[in-house]
């Protein structure tokens, strides 16, 4: 498998990182990477772009090893085994690591202005390419068997190696906004899936925000390891309805999706981006005129329950007495009780709008 990172991305997150670390009293990385960058404004403008990458691919993959925030998200979730990993050097590195430590910093400035006007066509190709990538290393599956559970953890290494073989490229590219941050995966049909994940490059900046970063990443490939799975199903569903129908839908299946996701990651021991409380908090304000009894037991029997397809979550996004009758003993509530229960931007039976103040007791 082989994970991409967009030029875009690593030249805002590096930046961001060094700017943030400096601030912070730590200027080693910040003056090592002007050192290298700033020599860049003396060359031709034409050669300046390619140099500035090798740079920013150095910094970024090497020297703050931001890129293994995603290698630690893609093993956390199975999508890879735990293995070790090789980072693909640029060219730059590879001239820098012969030379003595108290010459580092002049042969750096060297190697990068005879690399930058020499440009070797084959060398050139591969060093301006609009991504960087890193493989992933194959190891014996013995190797990499650890803890006391010796069979588990072959079921779960073999799980994993199914999924790696399944997706051959996982594609990072830095998001605008936070609208546009997720997950997706392309080719699903042709059989060539690949996963394109976009984030904030700001998401990067802070090391002491390590793991708000670990566990988005995290929550998003484990949406994006639902859609290559088989068992889970996911197909693009047509939502019937007008705008504001669909987008209440939309919100309630996202909701469930990462109800499912976060119960999964707290099985597994994995901190989510929210804990269960929170979440709770988040499905009572979609549900609250559920009464509290039976909208408990909903949240608890989602939470707990292991295995959900695609299908079953977006009908029981649309359809509050698919959730109920999942979940909710028949016996607890009449069907005059269920009558009155009305969810925000729910059809009128009448007119058949989108209804978001219901009248509690219609005979008054």
């Amino acid at each position: 498998m082989k994970v991409n990172y967009s030029a875009q991305l690593m030249e805002e997150a590096a930046f961001r990182h060094l700017n943030h670390l400096e601030r912070s009293g730590f200027r080693a990385d910040y003056d090592e990477f002007h050192s290298l960058a700033d020599p860049i404004y003396e060359l031709p403008e034409d050669d300046r772009e390619g140099a500035f990458e090798k740079v920013n691919r150095l910094f970024f993959l090497e020297r703050l090893k931001l890129g293994d925030h995603v290698l630690r998200a893609l093993e956390a979730v199975g999508l890879i085994p735990k293995r070790r990993r090789t980072v693909k050097k640029s060219a730059l590195v590879q001239k820098n690591e012969p030379e003595e430590p108290e010459n580092q910093e002049g042969a750096q400035e060297e190697a990068l202005a005879e690399q930058v006007e020499t440009k070797g066509e084959g060398e050139q190709g591969e060093a301006e390419a609009e991504e960087s990538q890193t493989a992933v290393e194959k190891t014996d599956g013995d190797k990499e068997i650890e803890g006391d559970d010796e069979k588990d953890n072959e079921i779960a290494y073999d799980l994993a190696r199914e999924f790696e073989e399944r997706i051959k490229e996982v594609t990072v590219k830095r998001a605008i906004n936070k609208v546009d941050e997720g997950s997706n995966v392309l080719n699903r049909v042709s059989g060539n899936p690949l996963i394109e994940m976009r984030v904030l490059a700001s998401r990067f900046s802070n090391p002491e925000e390590a793991q708000e970063l670990d566990a988005f990443l995290i929550q998003e490939f484990m949406h994006a390891k639902d859609m290559v799975d088989p068992e889970f199903d996911y197909e693009d569903a047509f939502i019937p309805g007008n705008p504001s129908v669909k987008n209440l839908i939309t919100a309630r299946f996202r909701l469930l999706w990462n109800m499912y996701v976060d119960s999964r990651l707290a099985r597994m021991g994995v901190v989510s981006v929210l804990p269960k409380e929170a979440r709770y908090r988040e499905f009572d304000n979609f549900y609250r005129k559920v009464p509290e009894k039976q909208r408990k037991g909903i949240f608890e029997g989602l939470w707990k329950t292991e295995k959900l397809t695609h299908e079953e979550l977006l009908s029981m996004a649309t359809d509050l007495d698919t959730l109920m009758s999942k979940y909710v003993d028949p016996g607890e509530m009449t069907d005059e009780d269920k009558d009155y229960i009305h969810l925000q931007g729910s059809p009128c039976p009448l007119c058949k709008f989108p209804t978001y103040n219901w009248v509690d007791d219609p005979e008054s």
